[in-house]
């Protein structure tokens, strides 16, 4: 879903709508992951090798990146990009997760633990 709503792709769901779980309507209603899907621009892969990747997108505001890291091994890792690999001055950011819709404090890299074939959909902003 997070390559999907980054890379802006048509985000359609088959199934009936009024049998759903509480947790399957709010997957399927985040607004903050539904904005990367509908209204980011400038997509683009920003890294990739073997067992990892990472894709960037901007919000529409302008305001920070949207950033989704992909484990793409069969273990788990832990993957660190500093913000200048990502496209970003250096400096200390606010990092917000988007699934979760909540900000996760400011840090001066990206520093992310993802199990075996798992991802992350943050959203980045200058700290203010």
């Amino acid at each position: 879903m997070n390559l999907w709503c980054i890379f802006r792709s048509p985000l359609m769901m088959g199934g009936d709508l009024l049998s759903n779980d509480e947790w399957t309507t709010r997957l399927l209603t985040n607004a903050e992951v539904l904005a990367v899907d509908q209204h980011a621009k400038n997509r683009r892969v920003v890294t990739s090798t073997d067992t990892s990747a990472v894709w960037a997108s901007e919000p529409d505001d302008g305001r920070g990146i949207y950033v989704s890291v992909f484990n793409l091994a069969d273990k788990e890792q832990t993957l660190e990009y500093q913000w200048t690999a990502l496209g970003l001055p250096k400096s200390e950011y606010v990092v917000r997760d988007l699934w979760t819709t909540k900000d996760l404090g400011p840090f001066r890299t990206l520093k992310v633990t993802l199990r075996p074939h798992a991802s992350v959909l943050y959203r980045v902003a200058a700290k203010p």
